[in-house]
């Protein structure tokens, strides 16, 4: 499957756009001719049409009896009538199922870390489950549904709202052909109370990477907020627990802390008595101090005046 690239050797892919040589291509019956049929059916939209009317004619036919005229109309006429079976099946389910499996080889291409399943599309389930993964964990689900209908229906958004519920997430992707009257773009359109992402088929590996980071962002935040909710559980849990440890009558803690309040008190009164007696004592002191001063100063006093005596006796002698 391919696109002229260089024309001598190699040719790219119209699905994958990856190059390969040209040589290798004929080695599985593949033409110039024939990816020029492919690339047209992808730019129509008709790829899956294309494999399901591939399959039922090889299913039916013979390709060596293809040599033969009268074999050439028996053909045409078998592959008429395989065409209006084929557009009858595609009316309905089988389209979708090709979708799914071409669209999960897309997904798994472009995010290889990430899971994609189908086992439980044919119960009526989700068409795809996709598993973000990161750091090897799983870190959020995201519901993939394919919609190949060419007119808008909202049972699309109702059915992929079930289905998230099923799977149990906030996140879902709608691959359609089909888009309501009310977005604003062809090709991506996001219901933000939803959380659903719109898409073109063409242009889901570009969504579902935009998307894939913007659900990561959104679970770190909201993991954030679940890790300070529980925070503030915990401490308005612990803080209960502490005020009824603190109000129990019984708690020897709180009759140690009335033992220790009357002792602190007591203390403080003798720290107030002592001080007192100190400055008491203090100013005792300070008078004993003056009187002995006091008294001093009469002896000095009554010794200069005995001097003074002493001195007149000499002199009358």
């Amino acid at each position: 499957m391919a696109t002229i690239l260089d024309e001598n050797k190699f040719v790219k892919c119209p699905v994958c756009t990856s190059s390969i040589e040209e040589q290798k291509l004929g080695m599985v019956g593949l033409t110039r001719e024939t990816l020029t049929i492919l690339k047209v059916h992808k730019k129509k939209e008709t790829f899956g049409k294309l494999l399901q009317l591939c399959d039922a004619m090889m299913k039916n036919m013979n390709p060596e009896k293809l040599l033969k005229e009268s074999d050439n109309k028996a053909m045409i006429l078998s592959l008429q009538k395989a065409i209006d079976n084929v557009n009858a099946r595609l009316g309905g389910t089988a389209i979708g199922k090709v979708g799914e499996i071409i669209t999960v080889k897309e997904l798994k291409s472009a995010l290889p870390q990430d899971n994609f399943s189908d086992e439980n599309a044919n119960t009526g389930d989700t068409d795809i489950v996709a598993t973000v993964i990161e750091g090897g964990r799983e870190k959020a689900k995201i519901c993939i549904s394919c919609k190949y209908d060419d007119t808008w229906s909202s049972k699309f958004i109702q059915q992929l709202q079930k289905n998230k519920k099923q799977e149990k997430t906030d996140y879902g992707i709608l691959v359609s052909k089909s888009f309501p009257s009310d977005s604003l773009n062809e090709r991506i359109h996001y219901l933000e109370k939803q959380k659903i992402m719109i898409i073109k088929p063409e242009f889901l590996s570009i969504g579902y990477g935009g998307f894939r980071r913007e659900v990561m962002a959104l679970e770190i935040a909201n993991q954030t907020i679940k890790n300070r909710q529980q925070n503030e559980k915990d401490f308005h849990k612990t803080l209960q627990i502490i005020t009824k440890w603190l109000n129990d009558r019984t708690n020897p803690v709180l009759k140690s802390i009335e033992v220790c309040k009357k002792l602190s008190s007591d203390k403080e009164n003798r720290n107030k008595k002592f001080m007192k007696y100190v400055t008491t004592y203090e100013n005792d002191m300070k008078k004993d101090d003056n009187s002995i001063l006091d008294e001093l100063d009469l002896i000095s006093d009554a010794m200069s005046d005995l001097d003074e005596v002493l001195k007149n006796e000499k002199t009358i002698k």
